[in-house]
C-alpha cells in the first residue's frame, strides 16, 4: 500500500474515532493516559499522534491531567516543540508552581543525587 494512501486512511480512522472519544474520554484517566503514551511513540504514524494531541486538547479537565501531559512532553524536547500548542494550553490552565514542577520533574531526581 502506498505510504500516502496509508497515511490518509490512518488519519481518517483517527478522525472518526476522536468524535466519540470526546464524549467518553472527557476526564477519563485511562483514555488520557493512553493518549499521552502515544505522543513519544516512534511506532505511531504522525497523523495518529496529531489526532492524539487534538483529542487531549478536547478531553483534559483537571490539573492532574494537565500535569501528566506536561511531564510527558517535557521529557521529549522534540515533542514539546512539535506540540507547543498543547503545551501552551496546559500552561495557561495550570498554576505556575505545578507547571514548573511537571516540566522539571525529571531534573529534580538528578539534582537530589
Amino acid at each position: 500500500m502506498d505510504v500516502i494512501l496509508l497515511t490518509a486512511v490512518v488519519t481518517a480512522i483517527a478522525a472518526i474515532l476522536s468524535k466519540p472519544l470526546k464524549k467518553i474520554g472527557t476526564g477519563n484517566e485511562s483514555a488520557i493516559a493512553a493518549l499521552v503514551q502515544l505522543l513519544p511513540s516512534t511506532d505511531v504514524y504522525n497523523p495518529i499522534r496529531r489526532q492524539a494531541v487534538y483529542s487531549l486538547e478536547q478531553i483534559l479537565q483537571d490539573n492532574n491531567h494537565l500535569f501528566a501531559v506536561v511531564k510527558a512532553l517535557s521529557s521529549h524536547q522534540r515533542l514539546a516543540h512539535e506540540y507547543y500548542n498543547l503545551t501552551g494550553k496546559c500552561a495557561q490552565n495550570m498554576p505556575y508552581p505545578d507547571l514548573y514542577q511537571a516540566w522539571h520533574q525529571s531534573n529534580f531526581a538528578t539534582r537530589a543525587m
